[in-house]
């Protein structure tokens, strides 16, 4: 299984001079916008499976992802598949920050991921 390590870099040089002042990304760790389908499962403390959901990864950063769903989630922790730019299936869990439900009906969900690395990548057959 190979290694995923995503690297973005922050405006460490930006000042709060000028116009881009308002613009810049105040997080430790920039959000960068993405459109990825998801599958979300929600896990009890037994990783046993609770829920599934869809959604779309709107944003990811070094730590966490942004996540908009049809369905809110019903636990703490995540398992989140998707399928990766080599076409693989890959695997992470995450432990869920925030769910809000927005004006359009979805749910806005906020997830730190869990570990250094994805937990699995398999071949999409």
């Amino acid at each position: 299984m190979g290694r995923y390590v995503l690297k973005i870099e922050t405006n460490s040089e930006a000042t709060s001079e000028g116009s881009n002042a308002d613009n810049i990304e105040k997080r430790k760790h920039a959000r960068v916008p993405i459109c990825v389908p998801i599958s979300c499962v929600s896990i009890d403390s037994e990783s046993m499976p609770l829920d599934h959901n869809m959604g779309i990864i709107e944003d990811v950063s070094q730590i966490g992802v942004g996540i908009e769903a049809n369905n809110d989630v019903c636990s703490d922790r995540l398992i989140l598949t998707f399928v990766d730019l080599n076409n693989n299936i890959a695997q992470i869990t995450g432990k869920v920050v925030f769910s809000k439900k927005s004006t359009s009906g979805t749910y806005k969900i906020g997830a730190l991921l869990q570990g250094k690395q994805l937990d699995s990548v398999h071949p999409r057959q």
